[in-house]
């Protein structure tokens, strides 16, 4: 059964580094015979650019019309019609990965609270795209780490209570990275392929992830925006401390995106960005899309399924005007000061801060200064005024914004209802789906699985 196993370390380890079954994306090392902390780390670091790149994330951006879905199983979210079997990877490969970080924290922890800090900031970022696609998910019975026994059928446990333990995680974290070097019996360094070992890069992207997860509480009561001000005034503080999925330039070592346009190209630009971006007025869209052969970046017409469009740009590697890839070994923000930003000028806007136009129009401008390098800062699209500056338009600024990180504007249109999407006429269901359906193997063998339709929405956004 494809269910969270409590293997021998050993195995656990070997499982981090090779292959999931039925996916042919994913970097693959030789596994490593001895379990260490750095190990562990990087195995997990590798794991959660697996899954922040993979499957959820094109089905968030298919979902959010940055791309259409237009031939193969790309085709089932375009659609409306995800699968239970295809869950199965995405699922899958989250909890392997959690798992390894609980084994990370519980057999180096003590001795090493570095290690346990950065563990406890990943196991975060996969826990919550885990709630963000399905809601409520197993968390306080599904992760045994080096316990002894193993809970094949774990509870549910809700989604409020979920984000309560992210909370959690993050706040234990600060304290272990705010600990002295030499309380560590070892330190990381270029095991770490993020932040090197360097625990201020990793307060501060738990800061931001506090202030990330706390806004989803804003349709809740007792939510205070000023809660979000105070951890991002602690957080990401420039495009230097961004968080990105790192990779080598080796064939197997690619990004998922470019490796996913030249294996497969089953998706495409989406009319539906590349109207909202202006085309070519704003300068993420030739780094987004191709332009090959017209100057101006074509999508896919909402409810049209036509291949011989715009596919992904040299913004994630993909394809230059010579029809080539410009670089699959591009790294790929994960978590970024433009979202910090977006973030900031949301809760400006919900306390009727005077100030939140000009931290959106900052917000802008450190997606635009990300996504092209430096080449433009962003200016000539960053020009909103007090008169013009509310939640809508920063929810659907961010949108533009969140390219690679979907899920994001995933989250916050399902709370918002911003940007304002039309669903797909052609599609199975009239409305766009407000969460993934229960993977298939978890809905047969786990008895206390949930199986919600896809027009349930998630607990946050009710």
């Amino acid at each position: 059964r494809n269910k969270i196993y409590i293997l021998s370390l050993t195995v656990l380890i070997s499982g981090i580094f090779s292959c999931k079954k039925g996916d042919d994306l994913y970097i693959s090392p030789n596994a490593p015979t001895k379990a260490t902390a750095s190990t562990l780390l990087s195995g997990i670091e590798v794991g959660t650019f697996n899954n922040l790149e993979g499957g959820t994330t094109r089905q968030a951006s298919i979902f959010m019309q940055h791309n259409s879905g237009v031939l193969g199983q790309a085709l089932e979210p375009e659609l409306y019609a995800p699968t239970e079997s295809d869950m199965d990877n995405y699922w899958n490969g989250l909890y392997l990965n959690m798992n390894n970080c609980k084994i990370l924290m519980d057999q180096f922890g003590s001795e090493s609270p570095y290690y346990k800090g950065i563990a406890e900031v990943i196991m975060v970022m996969n826990l919550g795209v885990a709630t963000d696609m399905w809601g409520d998910v197993p968390y306080t019975e599904a992760l045994k780490g080096t316990e002894t026994g193993e809970n094949l059928m774990p509870k549910f446990d809700s989604q409020q209570s979920v984000l309560a333990s992210i909370q959690t995680l993050l706040d234990d974290a600060i304290v272990n990275l705010a600990k002295p070097a030499s309380s560590n019996a070892s330190v990381p360094a270029g095991d770490d392929f993020i932040y090197n070992g360097n625990p201020k890069a990793w307060t501060k992207l738990a800061y931001t992830l506090k202030a990330r997860y706390y806004s989803r509480l804003s349709k809740k009561g007792g939510f205070d925006a000023n809660m979000m001000l105070t951890y991002l005034s602690k957080g990401i503080a420039s495009n230097a401390d961004n968080c990105y999925a790192i990779h080598g330039s080796g064939g197997s070592e690619g990004n998922q995106w470019a490796s996913y346009l030249d294996n497969r190209a089953y998706v495409v630009a989406s009319q539906t960005l590349i109207d909202s971006l202006g085309n070519m007025n704003d300068p993420r869209t030739p780094q987004y899309f191709d332009t090959t052969g017209v100057g101006e970046a074509v999508g896919n017409p909402l409810g049209d399924l036509d291949p011989g469009v715009s596919y992904w740009g040299p913004y994630v590697g993909g394809l230059s005007p010579g029809d080539q890839l410009t670089d699959p070994s591009k790294h790929i923000v994960l978590v970024s000061y433009a979202e910090a930003k977006f973030l900031e000028a949301e809760a400006k806007v919900r306390l009727n801060d005077a100030s939140a136009f000009n931290t959106l129009n900052d917000a802008i401008k450190a997606s635009v200064q990300e996504v092209t390098e430096g080449a433009d800062d962003g200016s000539s699209v960053a020009n909103y005024t007090a008169l013009n500056t509310s939640l809508r338009t920063v929810i659907t600024e961010k949108w533009k914004a969140m390219f690679t990180t979907p899920v994001e504007a995933y989250a916050a249109y399902r709370i918002t209802g911003f940007p304002n999407l039309k669903p797909n006429p052609n599609a199975k269901l009239p409305y766009i789906p407000k969460r993934l359906p229960t993977a298939q193997a978890e809905r047969v063998s786990n008895p206390n699985a949930l199986t919600p339709s896809l027009g349930t929405p998630v607990w946050y956004a009710e």
